[in-house]
Protein backbone atom coordinates (compact mmCIF):
# COMPACT_ATOMS: atom_id res chain seq x y z
CA UNK A 1 0.00 0.00 0.00
CA UNK A 2 1.21 3.28 -0.77
CA UNK A 3 1.92 5.84 1.86
CA UNK A 4 -1.47 8.77 1.68
CA UNK A 5 -0.75 11.93 1.65
CA UNK A 6 -1.21 14.46 4.43
CA UNK A 7 -1.74 18.08 4.97
CA UNK A 8 1.37 19.77 7.42
CA UNK A 9 -0.64 20.72 11.11
CA UNK A 10 -0.37 23.93 10.30
CA UNK A 11 -2.38 23.83 6.85
CA UNK A 12 -4.01 27.48 5.93
CA UNK A 13 -5.11 27.79 2.99
CA UNK A 14 -6.66 31.50 1.21
CA UNK A 15 -9.46 31.00 -1.46
CA UNK A 16 -12.55 32.41 -2.81
CA UNK A 17 -12.49 34.98 -0.15
CA UNK A 18 -12.02 32.81 2.43
CA UNK A 19 -9.40 31.78 5.16
CA UNK A 20 -8.73 28.19 5.84
CA UNK A 21 -7.46 26.30 8.26
CA UNK A 22 -7.42 23.27 10.79
CA UNK A 23 -9.45 23.78 14.24
CA UNK A 24 -7.67 23.62 17.61
CA UNK A 25 -9.23 23.93 20.82
CA UNK A 26 -9.64 27.65 21.01
CA UNK A 27 -12.42 27.42 18.67
CA UNK A 28 -13.83 24.95 20.83
CA UNK A 29 -16.97 27.50 21.95
CA UNK A 30 -18.03 28.22 18.90
CA UNK A 31 -18.31 25.11 17.42
CA UNK A 32 -20.49 24.06 20.50
CA UNK A 33 -22.39 27.28 19.67
CA UNK A 34 -23.64 26.55 15.91
CA UNK A 35 -23.48 22.45 16.49
CA UNK A 36 -26.38 23.38 19.40
CA UNK A 37 -28.21 26.53 17.67
CA UNK A 38 -31.09 24.91 17.28
CA UNK A 39 -31.72 26.06 13.61
CA UNK A 40 -28.24 24.83 12.43
CA UNK A 41 -28.56 21.53 14.45
CA UNK A 42 -31.19 20.10 12.52
CA UNK A 43 -29.06 18.45 9.85
CA UNK A 44 -26.03 17.00 12.07
CA UNK A 45 -24.93 14.51 14.45
CA UNK A 46 -26.05 16.03 17.87
CA UNK A 47 -23.01 17.57 19.93
CA UNK A 48 -22.50 18.07 24.18
CA UNK A 49 -23.22 21.62 25.11
CA UNK A 50 -19.80 21.19 27.21
CA UNK A 51 -17.06 23.16 25.43
CA UNK A 52 -14.95 20.86 28.05
CA UNK A 53 -16.13 17.98 25.74
CA UNK A 54 -15.48 19.82 22.62
CA UNK A 55 -11.74 20.02 23.76
CA UNK A 56 -11.89 16.51 24.73
CA UNK A 57 -13.29 15.83 20.84
CA UNK A 58 -10.62 18.32 19.48
CA UNK A 59 -8.18 16.61 21.23
CA UNK A 60 -8.79 12.71 19.88
CA UNK A 61 -9.28 14.38 16.54
CA UNK A 62 -6.05 15.88 16.15
CA UNK A 63 -4.72 12.41 16.70
CA UNK A 64 -6.97 11.23 13.29
CA UNK A 65 -5.64 14.25 12.05
CA UNK A 66 -1.76 13.42 12.50
CA UNK A 67 -2.34 10.20 10.86
CA UNK A 68 -4.31 11.83 7.89
CA UNK A 69 -7.65 10.22 8.67
CA UNK A 70 -9.57 13.35 9.39
CA UNK A 71 -9.31 17.19 8.57
CA UNK A 72 -11.94 19.50 10.45
CA UNK A 73 -11.65 23.41 8.82
CA UNK A 74 -12.21 26.58 9.90
CA UNK A 75 -13.49 29.02 7.28
CA UNK A 76 -12.78 32.72 8.23
CA UNK A 77 -13.48 35.83 6.63
CA UNK A 78 -11.20 39.04 7.74
CA UNK A 79 -10.39 36.68 10.94
CA UNK A 80 -14.04 36.25 11.94
CA UNK A 81 -14.92 32.64 12.30
CA UNK A 82 -17.73 32.04 9.69
CA UNK A 83 -17.80 28.49 9.97
CA UNK A 84 -16.68 24.65 9.54
CA UNK A 85 -16.34 21.74 7.54
CA UNK A 86 -14.73 18.13 7.51
CA UNK A 87 -13.09 15.56 5.46
CA UNK A 88 -13.03 12.62 7.56
CA UNK A 89 -12.91 8.46 6.40
CA UNK A 90 -10.04 9.24 4.50
CA UNK A 91 -8.78 6.26 2.54
CA UNK A 92 -6.19 5.67 -0.25
CA UNK A 93 -8.74 6.75 -3.41
CA UNK A 94 -11.66 8.95 -1.28
CA UNK A 95 -12.22 11.23 1.38
CA UNK A 96 -16.03 12.17 3.20
CA UNK A 97 -17.42 15.70 3.66
CA UNK A 98 -19.04 16.73 6.09
CA UNK A 99 -19.84 18.43 9.27
CA UNK A 100 -20.38 21.16 7.14
CA UNK A 101 -22.18 24.08 9.46
CA UNK A 102 -21.60 27.74 9.19
CA UNK A 103 -22.83 30.63 11.36
CA UNK A 104 -26.38 32.31 10.38
CA UNK A 105 -24.27 35.37 10.68
CA UNK A 106 -21.64 34.10 7.98
CA UNK A 107 -21.09 35.92 4.56
CA UNK A 108 -23.52 34.78 2.05
CA UNK A 109 -22.22 32.26 0.13
CA UNK A 110 -19.20 31.39 2.54
CA UNK A 111 -20.96 28.07 3.13
CA UNK A 112 -21.17 27.08 -0.08
CA UNK A 113 -17.08 28.19 -1.12
CA UNK A 114 -16.74 26.15 2.49
CA UNK A 115 -17.87 23.05 1.11
CA UNK A 116 -16.06 23.22 -2.15
CA UNK A 117 -12.81 24.23 -0.54
CA UNK A 118 -13.21 21.66 1.71
CA UNK A 119 -13.46 18.81 -1.31
CA UNK A 120 -10.92 20.73 -2.90
CA UNK A 121 -8.52 20.06 -0.60
CA UNK A 122 -9.54 16.21 -0.76
CA UNK A 123 -8.99 16.04 -4.38
CA UNK A 124 -6.18 18.73 -4.90
CA UNK A 125 -4.08 18.38 -1.85
CA UNK A 126 -4.69 15.08 -0.83
CA UNK A 127 -5.03 13.16 -4.63
CA UNK A 128 -8.63 11.44 -3.87
CA UNK A 129 -10.68 10.09 -6.83
CA UNK A 130 -13.70 10.03 -5.27
CA UNK A 131 -15.72 12.35 -2.61
CA UNK A 132 -18.86 10.79 -0.65
CA UNK A 133 -21.47 12.66 0.89
CA UNK A 134 -24.72 12.28 2.45
CA UNK A 135 -27.87 14.46 3.24
CA UNK A 136 -30.86 14.39 5.07
CA UNK A 137 -33.57 13.88 2.68
CA UNK A 138 -35.45 16.79 4.68
CA UNK A 139 -32.35 19.25 3.84
CA UNK A 140 -33.02 21.58 0.84
CA UNK A 141 -29.26 21.19 0.67
CA UNK A 142 -30.35 18.01 -2.25
CA UNK A 143 -30.30 20.52 -5.52
CA UNK A 144 -26.64 21.98 -4.21
CA UNK A 145 -25.19 18.47 -4.48
CA UNK A 146 -27.08 17.77 -7.96
CA UNK A 147 -24.77 19.93 -9.03
CA UNK A 148 -21.90 17.88 -9.17
CA UNK A 149 -23.03 15.09 -11.24
CA UNK A 150 -23.35 12.76 -8.40
CA UNK A 151 -24.12 8.96 -8.66
CA UNK A 152 -26.64 8.21 -5.68
CA UNK A 153 -25.18 4.79 -4.31
CA UNK A 154 -27.77 4.42 -1.25
CA UNK A 155 -30.94 5.94 0.59
CA UNK A 156 -31.85 4.94 4.34
CA UNK A 157 -34.78 6.68 6.11
CA UNK A 158 -33.15 9.63 6.92
CA UNK A 159 -30.12 10.32 4.06
CA UNK A 160 -28.90 10.08 0.64
CA UNK A 161 -25.94 9.09 -0.60
CA UNK A 162 -23.47 10.04 -3.23
CA UNK A 163 -20.54 9.29 -4.62
CA UNK A 164 -18.60 12.41 -6.48
CA UNK A 165 -15.66 12.21 -9.23
CA UNK A 166 -13.32 14.82 -9.85
CA UNK A 167 -15.33 15.50 -13.46
CA UNK A 168 -18.54 16.18 -12.05
CA UNK A 169 -16.97 18.12 -9.13
CA UNK A 170 -14.83 20.35 -11.58
CA UNK A 171 -18.14 21.17 -13.89
CA UNK A 172 -20.18 21.73 -10.59
CA UNK A 173 -18.16 24.22 -8.81
CA UNK A 174 -17.71 26.83 -11.13
CA UNK A 175 -21.10 28.53 -11.16
CA UNK A 176 -21.23 28.47 -7.50
CA UNK A 177 -17.58 29.82 -7.26
CA UNK A 178 -18.80 32.89 -9.09
CA UNK A 179 -22.07 33.38 -7.64
CA UNK A 180 -20.82 33.16 -4.26
CA UNK A 181 -18.24 35.45 -4.53
CA UNK A 182 -20.08 38.10 -6.30
CA UNK A 183 -22.02 38.18 -3.30
CA UNK A 184 -19.24 38.16 -0.27
CA UNK A 185 -18.41 41.01 -2.37
CA UNK A 186 -20.98 43.25 -2.50
CA UNK A 187 -21.95 42.22 1.49
CA UNK A 188 -18.07 43.27 2.41
CA UNK A 189 -18.71 46.75 0.30
CA UNK A 190 -21.86 47.79 2.74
Amino acid sequence: MKSMKKLPEDFTLERYGLQVRLVNEDDAEFIVALRTDPRLSRYIHETSPSVEDQKQWIRNYKKREAQGLDYYFMFSVNSVRQGLARIYDITEDSFTQGSWVFSPDAFLGASVLGNIISSEIGFEFLDKKILYSDARRDNNTHRFVQSFGPEIIKTDELNIYYKILPEGFNQGKQKHIGRAMKVMQLQSQN
